[in-house]
């Protein structure tokens, strides 16, 4: 559980495991109705950042002068062509539009320097979403987006969230539809007749995918801001940063739960397709007040840790074919393999661990 018996104070003190008393003091807070006031978001997610480097015992500065080199590197070229790519679809308006070239400067600087600290994964889609996000909370401070960033997802998230192969991410569709089945066993029902009935009867093929997988996966690949309003998406991100990814699957269970009235009546896959649109758009216009039931959602829907998450995870690690971010034709149909996944069920095991938390799910 959280101490939340200590002294508040905005940035960690230095003593004896005054780290680990802070970060519970946060979490703390961020459950509150208000959450973690915007005026100290910036110190608390670089406190968290700065911990992490520290630990790991990297030279900032030094990291600092080589993201952020102005020399090109032979694969600047061809990571900044996909960088700027993106940049027109950043939904953080202050960087989107024609009057701001400055600010869609500094975010191409932070997403290749990104691409320059970590070889591995590279610049990914959604990246420019996140560190947008990231720069407007810091102030458009790069080298602070930056190690925010580096936190955020070569630690917080799981290993292969945004690498190539994307392993980590199919891995939580899979996990995702493991508990929806569990939380919302009658939406869940519903969408798994919904996608059976869209099958070709001719031949017996099944050509829909898991109907909640090209939402969740957008959702989970751009931290929910493409579906919420900012000020919501913060507060999401407040959470994955002091309490870890599992806040993803609790957000996405939390807006299916929300949903699921009004999806219950949906008669097709192409039905449910067309409300989902319209319900994209009243996402994004959720007022104050539903705030506190969101919240109230995201952290009553199964205790901390969620129970059997890491055993999921690690079952479908070993069992599902992970597929490739890149744009050549076989990721193309590797990524295929993603929305069209497996039909593995839960096992008694599985349905015992995470059937014991009776988490309300309020509609909108």
């Amino acid at each position: 559980g959280i101490d939340t018996r200590m002294r508040f104070s905005i940035e960690p003190l230095q003593s004896d495991n005054a780290f680990d008393q802070w970060k519970d003091a946060m979490k703390a807070v961020a459950r509150l109705p208000m959450g973690i006031p915007a005026d100290f978001r910036k110190k608390v997610w670089l406190s968290l950042a700065d911990n992490h480097i520290r630990d790991l015992r990297i030279d900032w500065e030094k990291t600092v002068r080589f993201a952020f080199n102005e020399k090109s590197n032979p694969d600047d070229n061809k990571l900044g062509l996909q960088i700027v790519k993106d940049l027109h679809r950043t939904g953080c308006t202050s960087f989107s539009g024609h009057d701001n070239e400055e600010d869609r400067a500094i975010l191409k600087r932070v997403l290749l320097a990104y691409a320059r600290w970590n070889k591995r994964v590279g610049y990914c889609q959604g990246f420019n979403i996140i560190a947008a996000l990231l720069l407007d909370v810091m102030d458009r401070k790069e080298d602070d987006a930056l190690k925010v960033m580096v936190y955020l997802i070569d630690h917080v998230l799981p290993e292969s969230y945004f690498a190539n192969n994307l392993r980590a991410l199919s891995v939580d569709m899979a996990v995702f539809r493991d508990l929806l089945r569990v939380t919302l066993p009658s939406l869940s029902k519903h969408l798994d007749y919904l996608q059976h009935a869209a099958q070709d009867h001719a031949t017996g093929a099944c050509y829909e995918p898991p109907l909640t997988n090209v939402f969740t996966m957008q959702w989970f690949l751009t931290l929910f801001a493409t579906c919420l309003p900012k000020n919501i998406v913060l507060r999401v991100m407040d959470s994955v940063l002091l309490e870890g990814s599992e806040i993803l699957l609790r957000t996405a269970l939390t807006i299916w739960g929300k949903l699921a009235r009004r999806i219950m009546n949906v008669p097709s896959a192409d039905e449910f397709y067309s409300l989902m649109g319209d319900l994209s758009a009243e996402m994004m216009q959720v007022y104050q007040l539903s705030i506190f039931d969101i919240f109230q959602s995201i952290y009553s829907v199964a205790p901390f840790p969620f129970p059997n998450l890491m055993d999921l995870r690690e079952k479908y690690t070993y069992n599902i074919r992970p597929f490739s971010s890149s744009g050549n034709k076989q990721s193309s149909q590797a990524s295929k393999n993603l929305l069209y996944s497996d039909d593995d069920e839960l096992d008694e095991d599985d349905i015992e661990a995470i059937s014991s938390f009776p988490g309300e799910l309020l509609p909108l």
